[in-house]
């Protein structure tokens, strides 16, 4: 299964930013290590989903020919 498929099969979109603000948050206030188990174990499975889906997006994006004359992207 792709990533991108396996990834919206697990989260919605607002599935998607509460965890990813519940990851940020966590890590940010130093509080991920004393959350439940259960939820650090959830945020780090979040995380490992969306890496693989960023990782997708991006070799699909170098597979295009389009993308090769763009801009570099870089923030």
């Amino acid at each position: 299964m792709r990533p991108l498929d396996e990834f919206l099969i697990n989260y919605d979109e607002e599935g998607s930013r509460t965890y990813l603000w519940r990851l940020i948050k966590s890590a940010v206030t130093g509080e991920f290590g004393s959350l439940p188990r259960k939820e650090r174990t959830d945020l780090m499975y979040f995380y490992e989903q969306l890496d693989g889906l960023l990782t997708d997006i991006y070799k699909h994006r170098e597979e295009t020919p389009e993308s090769r004359t763009e801009g570099s992207g870089d923030a």
